[in-house]
């Protein structure tokens, strides 16, 4: 197999990693490509797309958890997609849905400094002092994860420092 560079495109580094799954240096074809994806899937890796027309048909439970207890939202909101997670705020999704673990997309967002998804988050409602089940608020994960500028912007926003 060949090595990466700098300068392969993002399907062609989709391509070379799928054809992993088909043994080694097989490459997928394009039909194989156009599986769809389910909208869990789709929000992760930021396929703006698939997530659009997923809400766009509104057959689907843009709240929907998966097998993890992770919803869209959560996915979006923790890998820092922009983009998606404004797509689905605007299709009104619940911003305050807990993980197993009672963390919010604003805890999993600060927990990575994701700003701008924390801000889009905060503007629709998201509950700034919610605690996960181990009683730390957004702020507190952002503080543990060395996030300053986080720490920062929730501050200005709000957050009680004096709350775990």
């Amino acid at each position: 197999m060949s090595e990466l560079s700098d300068e392969a495109s993002e399907p062609e580094l989709l391509n070379r990693s799928l054809s992993m799954w088909h043994g080694l240096g097989a490459q997928v074809s394009r039909e194989e490509l156009a599986v769809p994806l389910d909208l869990h899937t789709a929000a992760s890796i930021g396929q703006y797309e698939v997530v659009k027309e997923c809400v766009q048909r509104r057959e689907l439970d843009l709240n929907k958890k998966n097998g993890g207890g992770w919803t869209p939202l959560m996915y979006a909101s923790y890998i820092g997609h922009d983009t998606i997670v404004h797509l689905l705020l605007e299709a009104g999704v619940s911003v305050n849905v807990p993980t197993p673990e009672g963390q919010t997309p604003l805890m999993l967002a600060s927990s990575c400094g994701n700003e701008s998804i924390a801000y889009f988050l905060l503007q629709q409602g998201a509950e700034l002092e919610m605690k996960d089940i181990q009683g730390w608020t957004a702020l507190f994960h952002c503080t543990s994860a060395g996030h300053q500028q986080m720490v920062k912007f929730l501050l200005d926003s709000g957050a009680n420092a004096n709350v775990r």
